[in-house]
């Protein structure tokens, strides 16, 4: 039987990866019936958005090919699907991401404060309903600090990235405000900001290792179309390809479970090593 992963410990950089894994491992069917029922409904969505964002980029691009300047009108209402569509796929993308986000943080604080095998998934959907809207404010705020940090200087926006990256697990396991998740975010990454970043680096580099693999069977696809559209000078991919892309790309959501679960083990790492509440209530316990 499997025992109880002690989030509230100090680790080390391989321990953090190691135990995430574990943890992982552990929880893939509870965790994974979680997401599979509240996370996936919005990820699929997200995918099928992603198909009219590619199929309207395909048919801009063949106007303009078509009819070059002949054709205005045509080409505005292509381009203008576009915009309608990629705004469509962002907001669900969002959205979706954000309750994905919410269902692994929601399962893991009552994985520690109820224990394993002591809650079942309704739980986690309460949990979810509690913080979604919050954590899509942070996530907005989030990327608008990055952007803005990226646009100065791209070192900036790293700086702001990494030093911002612990907000939603502070707002959730905390229950701090939107400020006082910022501020505390910053504290904590402060006092290990380069073993943020090299956690933070690790995890995408292995999520974009993964996703190159799933991505295998859609840019033999891919591939295949283009090869088509130079025999006939016609621009365009195959249905198939879509469909294999979408379910890449739905694959590849889920994949960033990673990270969230490694900064969740690094926060509570964080806090154990320069604040020590386990220690501290062992010897309130005592007394």
């Amino acid at each position: 039987m499997e025992q109880q992963v002690n989030f509230k410990k100090v680790r080390d950089f391989g321990e953090i990866f190691n135990d995430t894994f574990s943890f992982i491992r552990a929880e893939f069917k509870p965790l994974g019936k979680a997401i599979l029922l509240y996370a996936l409904p919005l990820l699929v969505i997200t995918a099928i958005v992603s198909v009219f964002v590619s199929v309207a980029q395909q048919k801009y691009l063949g106007d303009m090919q078509a009819a070059g300047a002949a054709n205005i009108d045509g080409m505005i209402s292509s381009m203008m699907s576009v915009y309608k569509y990629s705004f469509m796929s962002m907001l669900v993308y969002i959205v979706g991401m954000s309750v994905l986000q919410c269902t692994i943080y929601g399962y893991i604080k009552l994985y520690i404060s109820k224990g394993r095998g002591q809650f079942v998934t309704e739980d986690v959907w309460n949990e979810i309903k509690r913080y979604v809207l919050p954590v899509i404010g942070i996530s907005f705020v989030y990327g608008i600090l990055v952007i803005i940090g990226t646009m100065l200087c791209i070192l900036p926006g790293i700086f702001v990235g990494v030093s911002f990256s612990l907000m939603i697990t502070a707002y959730i396991f905390e229950e701090k405000g939107f400020g006082d998740a910022f501020s505390r975010s910053f504290r904590l990454t402060a006092k290990k900001w380069w073993l943020t970043l090299g956690l933070i680096i690790v995890a995408f580099i292995m999520v974009y290792l993964m996703a190159v693999v799933l991505s295998l069977p859609a840019m033999m696809l891919g591939f295949k179309s283009l090869f088509s559209a130079m025999k006939t000078s016609q621009v365009g991919f195959s249905t198939s390809f879509y469909i294999v892309n979408a379910i890449t790309s739905l694959f590849v959501y889920i994949l960033f479970s990673l990270p969230s679960i490694v900064l969740i083990f690094h926060y509570f790492s964080l806090v154990e090593e320069s604040e020590k509440p386990s220690l501290q209530q062992k010897i309130e316990q005592i007394n």
